[in-house]
Protein backbone atom coordinates (compact mmCIF):
# COMPACT_ATOMS: atom_id res chain seq x y z
CA UNK A 1 0.00 0.00 0.00
CA UNK A 2 1.43 3.36 -1.09
CA UNK A 3 0.63 6.03 1.50
CA UNK A 4 1.41 9.73 1.84
CA UNK A 5 0.45 12.74 3.95
CA UNK A 6 -0.75 14.91 1.06
CA UNK A 7 -2.41 13.82 -2.15
CA UNK A 8 -2.21 15.54 -5.55
CA UNK A 9 -5.25 14.56 -7.56
CA UNK A 10 -6.59 16.00 -10.85
CA UNK A 11 -5.24 19.49 -10.25
CA UNK A 12 -6.18 19.42 -6.57
CA UNK A 13 -4.05 19.00 -3.43
CA UNK A 14 -5.75 17.22 -0.53
CA UNK A 15 -4.53 17.40 3.06
CA UNK A 16 -6.20 16.12 6.21
CA UNK A 17 -5.63 18.89 8.78
CA UNK A 18 -7.42 17.33 11.76
CA UNK A 19 -9.34 14.21 12.71
CA UNK A 20 -10.55 14.35 16.31
CA UNK A 21 -13.41 15.39 18.60
CA UNK A 22 -14.99 18.73 17.68
CA UNK A 23 -15.11 20.65 20.97
CA UNK A 24 -17.07 23.46 19.28
CA UNK A 25 -19.92 21.01 18.65
CA UNK A 26 -21.21 21.34 22.23
CA UNK A 27 -22.79 19.32 23.80
CA UNK A 28 -22.57 16.53 21.20
CA UNK A 29 -18.81 16.86 20.54
CA UNK A 30 -18.96 14.71 17.43
CA UNK A 31 -15.88 13.38 15.67
CA UNK A 32 -14.78 15.62 12.80
CA UNK A 33 -12.31 15.43 9.95
CA UNK A 34 -11.10 18.74 8.50
CA UNK A 35 -10.06 18.38 4.89
CA UNK A 36 -8.12 21.12 3.07
CA UNK A 37 -8.59 21.10 -0.70
CA UNK A 38 -6.34 23.42 -2.69
CA UNK A 39 -6.66 24.17 -6.39
CA UNK A 40 -3.12 23.83 -7.79
CA UNK A 41 -4.22 24.01 -11.43
CA UNK A 42 -4.62 27.10 -13.59
CA UNK A 43 -8.41 26.95 -13.94
CA UNK A 44 -11.24 26.90 -11.42
CA UNK A 45 -12.37 23.49 -10.12
CA UNK A 46 -15.83 22.48 -8.97
CA UNK A 47 -15.83 20.42 -5.76
CA UNK A 48 -18.59 18.44 -4.09
CA UNK A 49 -18.27 15.83 -1.32
CA UNK A 50 -21.04 13.25 -1.42
CA UNK A 51 -22.27 13.09 2.15
CA UNK A 52 -24.21 9.82 1.95
CA UNK A 53 -21.19 7.95 0.52
CA UNK A 54 -18.40 9.42 2.66
CA UNK A 55 -17.84 7.06 5.59
CA UNK A 56 -15.72 6.08 8.58
CA UNK A 57 -14.91 2.39 9.11
CA UNK A 58 -13.87 2.00 12.75
CA UNK A 59 -12.44 -1.09 14.44
CA UNK A 60 -14.42 -0.15 17.60
CA UNK A 61 -17.55 1.65 16.37
CA UNK A 62 -18.14 -0.08 13.04
CA UNK A 63 -19.33 1.59 9.84
CA UNK A 64 -20.70 5.13 9.96
CA UNK A 65 -21.64 7.50 7.15
CA UNK A 66 -20.94 11.23 7.35
CA UNK A 67 -23.44 13.16 9.46
CA UNK A 68 -22.72 16.66 8.16
CA UNK A 69 -20.52 18.56 5.67
CA UNK A 70 -19.55 22.18 6.48
CA UNK A 71 -19.67 24.52 4.52
CA UNK A 72 -22.88 22.94 3.25
CA UNK A 73 -22.44 24.19 -0.33
CA UNK A 74 -19.64 21.65 -0.81
CA UNK A 75 -22.14 18.85 -0.15
CA UNK A 76 -24.66 20.02 -2.75
CA UNK A 77 -24.91 18.04 -5.97
CA UNK A 78 -23.68 20.98 -8.06
CA UNK A 79 -20.83 21.71 -5.64
CA UNK A 80 -18.82 24.90 -5.41
CA UNK A 81 -15.94 26.32 -7.45
CA UNK A 82 -12.43 26.80 -6.05
CA UNK A 83 -10.37 29.34 -7.98
CA UNK A 84 -6.71 28.71 -8.94
CA UNK A 85 -4.15 28.96 -6.13
CA UNK A 86 -6.84 29.06 -3.42
CA UNK A 87 -8.14 26.51 -0.94
CA UNK A 88 -11.13 25.61 1.18
CA UNK A 89 -11.26 23.79 4.52
CA UNK A 90 -14.18 21.36 4.70
CA UNK A 91 -15.39 19.84 7.97
CA UNK A 92 -16.86 16.33 7.83
CA UNK A 93 -18.71 15.27 10.99
CA UNK A 94 -19.47 11.73 12.18
CA UNK A 95 -22.02 11.12 14.93
CA UNK A 96 -21.03 7.80 16.55
CA UNK A 97 -17.22 7.60 16.23
CA UNK A 98 -15.44 9.16 19.23
CA UNK A 99 -11.76 8.41 18.60
CA UNK A 100 -9.44 6.76 16.11
CA UNK A 101 -7.76 3.38 16.43
CA UNK A 102 -4.91 1.93 14.42
CA UNK A 103 -6.35 0.27 11.34
CA UNK A 104 -9.33 2.65 11.04
CA UNK A 105 -10.25 3.86 7.57
CA UNK A 106 -12.08 6.85 6.09
CA UNK A 107 -13.42 6.98 2.55
CA UNK A 108 -14.15 10.43 1.11
CA UNK A 109 -16.17 10.59 -2.09
CA UNK A 110 -15.48 13.52 -4.40
CA UNK A 111 -18.66 13.54 -6.46
CA UNK A 112 -18.18 12.34 -10.08
CA UNK A 113 -14.43 11.92 -9.51
CA UNK A 114 -13.35 9.21 -7.09
CA UNK A 115 -13.61 7.53 -3.71
CA UNK A 116 -10.37 8.34 -1.89
CA UNK A 117 -9.37 6.30 1.19
CA UNK A 118 -7.36 7.32 4.26
CA UNK A 119 -5.83 4.93 6.81
CA UNK A 120 -4.95 5.53 10.45
CA UNK A 121 -1.56 3.99 11.24
CA UNK A 122 0.87 4.78 14.09
CA UNK A 123 -1.23 7.74 15.25
CA UNK A 124 -1.21 9.34 11.80
CA UNK A 125 -3.66 9.53 8.90
CA UNK A 126 -2.36 8.74 5.41
CA UNK A 127 -3.84 8.83 1.93
CA UNK A 128 -3.72 5.47 0.19
CA UNK A 129 -2.70 6.38 -3.36
CA UNK A 130 -3.05 2.96 -4.99
CA UNK A 131 -6.52 2.24 -3.59
CA UNK A 132 -8.30 5.24 -5.10
CA UNK A 133 -11.52 4.12 -6.77
CA UNK A 134 -11.98 6.24 -9.88
CA UNK A 135 -15.43 6.72 -11.36
CA UNK A 136 -17.35 9.23 -13.37
CA UNK A 137 -14.14 10.94 -14.48
CA UNK A 138 -15.35 11.23 -18.04
CA UNK A 139 -18.59 12.83 -16.81
CA UNK A 140 -16.61 15.43 -14.91
CA UNK A 141 -14.13 16.06 -17.69
CA UNK A 142 -16.83 16.38 -20.35
CA UNK A 143 -18.70 19.07 -18.48
CA UNK A 144 -19.59 22.10 -20.56
CA UNK A 145 -16.71 24.53 -20.76
CA UNK A 146 -17.37 28.26 -20.92
CA UNK A 147 -16.06 30.62 -23.56
CA UNK A 148 -13.89 32.41 -21.00
CA UNK A 149 -12.42 29.11 -19.79
CA UNK A 150 -11.61 28.09 -23.38
CA UNK A 151 -9.88 31.41 -23.99
CA UNK A 152 -7.75 31.01 -20.86
CA UNK A 153 -6.86 27.39 -21.67
CA UNK A 154 -5.83 28.27 -25.23
CA UNK A 155 -3.50 30.97 -23.90
CA UNK A 156 -2.00 28.52 -21.41
CA UNK A 157 -1.52 25.83 -24.04
CA UNK A 158 0.29 28.20 -26.41
CA UNK A 159 2.83 28.87 -23.66
CA UNK A 160 3.42 25.11 -23.32
CA UNK A 161 4.29 24.52 -26.99
CA UNK A 162 7.93 23.55 -27.57
CA UNK A 163 9.38 23.23 -31.04
CA UNK A 164 12.94 23.45 -32.28
CA UNK A 165 13.72 25.78 -35.18
CA UNK A 166 17.13 24.16 -35.71
CA UNK A 167 15.40 20.82 -36.41
CA UNK A 168 12.83 22.51 -38.66
CA UNK A 169 15.61 24.07 -40.73
CA UNK A 170 17.29 20.70 -41.32
CA UNK A 171 14.11 19.60 -43.06
CA UNK A 172 13.70 22.90 -44.92
CA UNK A 173 10.49 23.54 -43.01
CA UNK A 174 8.99 26.06 -40.65
CA UNK A 175 6.34 25.04 -38.10
CA UNK A 176 4.39 28.01 -36.82
CA UNK A 177 1.08 29.55 -35.78
CA UNK A 178 0.07 26.81 -33.35
CA UNK A 179 -3.56 27.02 -32.31
CA UNK A 180 -6.18 24.98 -30.47
CA UNK A 181 -9.82 24.00 -30.53
CA UNK A 182 -11.14 22.83 -27.16
CA UNK A 183 -14.26 20.66 -27.04
CA UNK A 184 -14.42 19.98 -23.30
CA UNK A 185 -12.12 19.62 -20.29
CA UNK A 186 -10.23 16.66 -21.74
CA UNK A 187 -10.64 16.88 -25.52
CA UNK A 188 -8.76 19.18 -27.88
CA UNK A 189 -7.47 19.61 -31.43
CA UNK A 190 -4.09 21.12 -32.25
CA UNK A 191 -3.36 22.97 -35.50
CA UNK A 192 0.00 23.87 -36.97
CA UNK A 193 1.02 25.70 -40.15
CA UNK A 194 3.75 23.85 -42.04
CA UNK A 195 5.56 25.75 -44.78
CA UNK A 196 8.81 25.48 -46.65
CA UNK A 197 11.82 27.71 -46.17
CA UNK A 198 13.03 29.76 -49.14
CA UNK A 199 10.20 28.43 -51.29
CA UNK A 200 11.88 25.05 -51.82
CA UNK A 201 9.64 22.03 -51.39
CA UNK A 202 11.05 18.98 -49.56
CA UNK A 203 12.58 16.37 -51.80
CA UNK A 204 11.74 13.52 -49.42
CA UNK A 205 8.74 12.34 -47.44
CA UNK A 206 8.50 13.66 -43.90
CA UNK A 207 6.43 13.36 -40.71
CA UNK A 208 5.37 15.89 -38.11
CA UNK A 209 5.31 14.37 -34.64
CA UNK A 210 3.41 15.67 -31.63
CA UNK A 211 4.04 14.58 -28.02
CA UNK A 212 1.89 15.57 -25.03
CA UNK A 213 3.36 15.44 -21.50
CA UNK A 214 1.47 15.32 -18.20
CA UNK A 215 2.31 17.08 -14.93
CA UNK A 216 4.81 14.30 -14.07
CA UNK A 217 6.64 15.01 -17.35
CA UNK A 218 5.54 11.62 -18.73
CA UNK A 219 4.60 11.30 -22.40
CA UNK A 220 0.90 10.45 -22.41
CA UNK A 221 0.03 10.87 -26.08
CA UNK A 222 1.86 10.64 -29.40
CA UNK A 223 0.38 11.82 -32.70
CA UNK A 224 1.87 11.63 -36.18
CA UNK A 225 1.05 13.10 -39.59
CA UNK A 226 2.94 11.77 -42.61
CA UNK A 227 3.41 13.69 -45.84
CA UNK A 228 4.64 12.60 -49.23
CA UNK A 229 7.25 15.12 -50.37
CA UNK A 230 5.85 15.10 -53.92
CA UNK A 231 2.37 15.99 -52.65
CA UNK A 232 3.47 18.83 -50.39
CA UNK A 233 3.13 22.13 -52.25
CA UNK A 234 4.90 24.35 -49.75
CA UNK A 235 2.14 25.25 -47.32
CA UNK A 236 -0.40 23.22 -45.40
CA UNK A 237 -2.24 23.26 -42.08
CA UNK A 238 -1.75 20.05 -40.10
CA UNK A 239 -4.53 19.06 -37.74
CA UNK A 240 -3.95 16.72 -34.78
CA UNK A 241 -7.00 15.24 -33.14
CA UNK A 242 -9.51 15.28 -31.72
CA UNK A 243 -7.25 14.14 -28.87
CA UNK A 244 -9.05 12.81 -25.80
CA UNK A 245 -7.03 12.65 -22.59
CA UNK A 246 -7.85 10.88 -19.32
CA UNK A 247 -6.97 14.00 -17.31
CA UNK A 248 -7.91 17.70 -17.61
CA UNK A 249 -6.26 19.74 -20.34
CA UNK A 250 -4.89 22.23 -17.81
CA UNK A 251 -2.66 19.47 -16.40
CA UNK A 252 -0.67 19.27 -19.66
CA UNK A 253 2.88 20.35 -18.84
CA UNK A 254 4.21 20.71 -22.40
CA UNK A 255 3.52 19.88 -26.04
CA UNK A 256 6.39 19.18 -28.40
CA UNK A 257 6.02 19.37 -32.20
CA UNK A 258 8.86 18.49 -34.56
CA UNK A 259 9.51 17.03 -38.04
CA UNK A 260 11.06 13.60 -38.64
CA UNK A 261 11.72 11.28 -41.57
Amino acid sequence: MEIQKELDFKGLRLELLQADIDKEDFPRERFRAILRIKNVSETKKKISIKEDSTKYISRKYGLEYAYQIIPYQFARSDGEFITPDSFVDIKIRFDIVKESYSGDRMEIELRDLAMIPLFYLDNQWYWSTNEIEYFGSQTELRQEITREEKKLLKKQLKSKIEHFESIDEKFGLSLQNFSFEITNWNTLQIFCEVLTLNGETPKEDFNVELAIYDSDNDIVRLENISKDGDDFKGFEIFEFGPIELDFPIDEISKIRIYPTR
